[in-house]
């Protein structure tokens, strides 16, 4: 190429490729090229701010309203400015600040904007339930605070803001960059990352655990001018999640650790009570892991009054879930049924995956009954729900919990198939802390199968892994079986002249 072709390919190139601090220096230059155009830039900030107080007004009131709330176009910019002044009377006037905010979103709801493509309208009507969810904490209004965080979380995952922030925590490697994003657009979008990333947890507990430190690292490092009710909260809520996700790879050590801060940041701020009983609810999870059931059917029967007390339903249904499980682990299948019985009540005021985890449990309770068409029938059910919502840590126990009703069934072959495949779904999510109990359960379907010395290899392997993650007591039963492993190859000559070989 000719250089003079070059040279004006690169100054092209340049004109294209322009640097904000030039756009910015131009932005005159156009305006002084074209000045019969009249440019639309809206009111300025103090005007649009006092509109807004005034509209405030005659929202709680009653009055007639100051804007035609179905004209997108007009009423927009002035609800927008809105949140921003409820936002900044939120700590000083909270009881206000919570009504006017109820008032306004009721009547946006029912305010028709047809054109709304960028759903403009959703975004509004969840920063509104956003400052009456942090003005209710503010007032420590646990029912209200839940209720309000219910409402926020159903419109955050029907809207293009949880595609956007899909788009952020792709990789490992971008969770960084997208929790510096966040935190420059504010106290409502690190709430929405939270939301995110609780909501991977049965999906990718790696990447969660990933995200969700980073997210934790901005907020202590960056947010120091941030409001301390809405930091501290946000640096809890880092720390539970990451517990959470910690629990899941089998990272037992860890846990207690980011339990630790969390209860510490919840006690700090306000609605404290919440957020203990949120760690409460992830320490029986951990007591569970190391098959402490008895502790945690101790425990939840009261944790589970607390949620309910302070309306926090999600978590009471995930508590009754827990507390069914460690009653059926504990020899009592018909209590544990009973747990969950008052869950299938709710179902209607619940997500359809958590109700796939409640039929998840019951299935398998109803197998230990030996009650099979029941236990398939919900197992059936519950996998659809949970392959729906990305469930996929559910799908990988209910591939093991199906595995025993073909093993009562003498459906070895398939019992095994499913064994592998469960134990291969696990490994894929990164969750080591399983692969004991999985190869408890296959040795088991060895020895029925008669194949001790297979058996006894998995045994082996199983025991470190055991011991590794606290488990003392499925310890115990590996040892035993073990035992039974070696006593059936004794006994078994076929298996000995397998084993042997002759000396060339």
């Amino acid at each position: 190429m000719p250089p003079t072709a070059t040279a004006n390919r690169t100054s092209k190139e340049e004109t294209i490729s322009i640097r904000d601090s030039d756009l910015l220096a131009l932005i005159s230059s156009w305006t002084d090229l074209s000045p019969t155009v009249p440019l639309p830039i809206g009111v300025s900030v103090d005007d649009a701010m006092d509109r807004a107080r005034e509209f405030r007004k005659a929202a709680a009131l009653g009055n007639p309203l100051l804007v035609d709330l179905h004209d997108q176009n007009e009423s927009a910019d002035l609800i927008h400015a809105t949140c921003r002044s409820l936002m900044e009377d939120c700590v000083g006037s909270p009881r206000r600040t919570l009504a006017e905010a109820s008032a306004i979103r009721e009547l946006l709801a029912n305010a028709d904007w047809p054109n709304d493509q960028l759903e403009e309208k959703k975004s509004l009507l969840g920063s509104l339930a956003f400052v009456a969810w942090r003005a209710a904490r503010l007032l420590d209004l646990s029912r209200e605070v839940h209720r309000w965080e219910g409402d926020y979380k159903r419109a955050f995952r029907e809207s293009l803001s949880s595609q956007v922030i899909d788009e952020w925590f792709v990789s490992e490697a971008s969770a960084k960059t997208a929790a510096a994003h966040a935190l420059l657009s504010g106290p409502e979008c690190l709430l929405q990352a939270l939301i995110y990333v609780h909501d991977h947890l049965e999906t990718n507990p790696r990447g969660v655990s990933n995200a969700v430190t980073a997210i934790y690292r901005v907020l202590e490092t960056g947010a120091r001018g941030m409001p301390s009710d809405l930091r501290l909260f946000l640096l809890g809520e880092a720390c539970a999640i990451n517990g959470a996700a910690l629990r899941s790879v089998g990272k037992a050590s860890e846990v207690l650790e980011w339990l630790d801060r969390a209860e510490a940041y919840f006690r700090m701020g306000v609605d404290p009570k919440s957020g203990a009983a949120k760690a409460l609810y992830l320490r029986l999870i951990v007591f569970h892991n190391l098959s402490r059931f008895d502790v945690v059917a101790k425990v939840a029967p009261q944790l589970e009054a607390t949620f309910a007390q302070l309306g926090m339903e999600e978590e009471r249904v995930k508590c009754r879930i827990l507390w069914s499980s460690s009653l059926k682990i504990e020899g009592r299948p018909q209590e544990a049924l009973e747990v969950l019985e008052p869950v299938r009540e709710w179902r209607s005021t619940m997500r359809p995956v958590l109700y796939g985890w409640v039929l998840l449990q019951s299935g398998d309770t109803h197998q230990i009954l030996g009650n099979y068409d029941r236990a398939l029938e919900e197992f059936g059910e519950a996998a659809r729900l949970l392959r729906e919502g990305k469930q996929y840590v559910g799908l990988a126990d209910l591939h093991l919990m199906m595995s025993c009703v073909y093993r009562a069934q003498g459906r070895l072959d398939e019992a095994l198939h499913l064994l592998e495949t469960s134990r291969q779904d696990h490994a894929h999510l990164a969750m080591t802390w399983p692969d004991g109990y999985h190869r408890m359960l296959i040795a088991e379907t060895y020895l029925a199968m008669g194949r001790a010395k297979e058996a006894e290899i998995e045994i082996r392997a199983a025991l470190p892994i055991l011991e590794e993650q606290g488990m003392l007591a499925d310890a115990v039963i590996a040892v035993n079986l073990l035992r039974e492993a070696v006593r059936q190859r004794k006994l078994d000559p076929e298996d000995t002249r397998r084993s042997w070989k002759p000396k060339k």
